[in-house]
């Protein structure tokens, strides 16, 4: 599967950010904001998000996977997982090891 989309839990920004970094990423937004509807998008999407440890995520993963939303792929740039059943692993990195 193609990661193409990066979630950053708000509660993860208000904790570990200080104020500037805050007012940097909040920058990055509306400089991404504004490069869409140049482009003639809607500024934001909404979307949905699934954590791979709740319940139900084995049920996305399938309806993804019948609308062709699933598929195996590699992207240098994006963290490969393995999935092995229902538990999708992640690599180690330098900083886990």
């Amino acid at each position: 599967m193609k990661i193409k989309h990066t979630v950053i839990k708000n509660e993860d920004i208000n904790k570990h950010l200080n104020q500037q970094e805050k007012e940097d990423l909040l920058r990055l937004f509306h400089k991404i904001q504004y490069g869409r509807v140049s482009e003639g998008k809607v500024g934001f999407n909404m979307y949905l998000v699934v954590n791979t440890d709740e319940t139900y995520a084995e049920d996305v993963v399938r309806i993804l996977q019948e609308n062709g939303h699933w598929e195996p792929t590699y992207d240098p740039n994006q963290i490969e997982f393995r999935q092995e059943g229902d538990t999708m692993e992640l690599p180690e990195t330098e900083m886990e090891a």
